[in-house]
């Protein structure tokens, strides 16, 4: 029962936040899903009238959420799986008119999922109490809340992909391993690479090449799902229907070989990872020294984040856009380095340790007013030298500083909480493997079965 009360808790805490803090005027890739979503949950029809959306008239760059079908209509050019997950919402909401709510609250369900799959996957070789510490950070100090949860993006359905294909790699279930796959692909058709990476790369790792060929069964079987939805909504078995090939092809001839595209990523003033996510900086350094202790799922599953970073990097710009807080693009990335880094937390240097709790009390109140106001962003054209947090600081100081103070005096309640947890724990008792400060974990300390294929 307790084992069960933990998680339930978790996700109802942080679905509760997410479910408060969706974006009511979110961006257009996600408003075009909305769009679509609720033409179908109503009609049943996959193309709407384009000239019922005026949101798309008045703008300029119109043409990026509009493709043609395959009688030469218009229509919403997304992922399938973005579109697909808010079908249901708009079913049971029977709005007669396009909201953010129910995406909204979509994205805040899927995301929590994905952050209670993550610590599960942790809760049994790093105990409860850091698995608890490791999934709020994935939660509340990542745009895993400022845009995963915010509104209805592919991310929403990247993350839990990934997280669903770690939970599901750390228990042997390989079959689950490939359906986490295709929730990956469903979202952003390229994601496919990571559930690749960790296939082939366990397979080759374990000498069994029935991982492969299980992973890539079902992943298989979902990527000719999205085929049979883009024939039935534009016509065309071609997967990548949904968006306009020709700028994927048009951008990897000008970005392939841009060095300042991808060091946009990790040095850029408003997508560059290292200004949002110095934890890296103080847990990655223990992840690579231990890295050949850690299972081997979670080294293929960083690589696997890596092959997508690059191959995001030569097909798109490093920027994603515009009308979100924090990074976009690297998220990826980011959600398929979080296994790892959490696993290696016990073996953190003395160094390291002084700087965890200050680094990530400051991710959180890096991450949290974006989160919860929505409106800090900065212009596509200025990301390289403007910070959104920055700007809001220097500009509007009178809406940040209170979202700031909020979000620093909840955040070290918090860790007093845990601190004082953990000190009576240590106090009347030896550490337990569910309930305090783990000891370092091992690729043999699970129950037995639990890589069993």
């Amino acid at each position: 029962m307790q084992r069960r009360l933990v998680p339930t808790l978790l996700f109802c805490v942080v679905a509760g936040i997410y479910a408060l803090t969706i974006n009511p005027d979110p961006s257009p890739d996600a408003w075009t899903a909305e769009f679509a979503a609720h033409h179908i949950a109503l009609t049943g029809d996959p193309v709407p009238d384009i000239a019922d959306f005026p949101l798309l008239d008045d703008n300029i760059i119109r043409e990026t959420w509009i493709v043609e079908t395959a009688d030469g209509r218009e229509a919403v050019g997304r992922a399938p799986g973005v579109i697909a997950a808010v079908v249901p919402a708009y079913a049971l909401a029977r709005g007669a008119t396009v909201s953010p709510v129910p995406g909204g609250l979509t994205a805040a369900v899927l995301s929590a999922a994905a952050v209670v799959l993550f610590f599960l996957l942790l809760r049994d070789r790093v105990g409860t109490r850091r698995s608890l510490v490791a999934a709020g950070l994935l939660a509340f100090a990542t745009p895993v809340w400022s845009v995963s949860a915010d509104a209805i993006w592919p991310h929403t359905l990247t993350t839990l992909g990934i997280l669903g294909t770690a939970w599901a790699a750390d228990r042997g279930r390989w079959w689950l391993v490939g359906a986490f796959g295709g929730v990956m692909l469903w979202g952003r058709l390229h994601a496919a690479v990571i559930c690749a990476v960790v296939g082939l790369g366990v397979a080759w790792s374990r000498r069994r090449p029935d991982v492969a060929w299980r992973v890539g069964t079902v992943a298989a079987a979902s990527l000719a799902l999205a085929s049979a939805w883009t024939r039935w909504m534009y016509g065309s078995w071609d997967p990548t229907s949904g968006y306009r090939a020709g700028d994927f092809a048009s951008g990897a001839a000008g970005y392939a070989l841009d060095p300042l595209n991808h060091l946009g990523f990790v040095l850029s003033a408003d997508r560059g990872l290292l200004w949002w996510c110095p934890l890296l900086l103080v847990l990655g350094p223990s992840a690579w020294r231990r890295r050949r202790e850690l299972p081997d799922w979670s080294r293929w599953l960083a690589a696997g984040g890596a092959s997508y970073v690059v191959s995001q990097a030569v097909l798109n710009r490093f920027s994603g856009g515009d009308h979100f807080y924090g990074y976009r693009t690297s998220l990826e990335l980011v959600v398929c380095l979080a296994p790892a880094l959490a696993l290696a937390s016990p073996w953190l240097s003395a160094r390291a340790q002084r700087w965890f709790v200050p680094v990530a009390v400051l991710q959180v109140v890096l991450i949290a007013p974006g989160a919860i106001a929505d409106d800090f962003y900065s212009p596509v054209r200025d990301v390289w030298w403007r910070n959104a947090f920055v700007d809001a600081l220097v500009r509007r100081p009178g809406e940040l500083l209170p979202l700031v103070a909020l979000t620093m005096v909840v955040t070290l309640l918090v860790v007093r909480l845990l601190h004082t947890e953990w000190s009576a724990v240590r106090g009347c008792a030896p550490p337990s493997q569910t309930g305090a400060w783990p000891v370092p974990p091992t690729t043999g300390s699970h129950r037995p079965g639990r890589t069993s294929g």
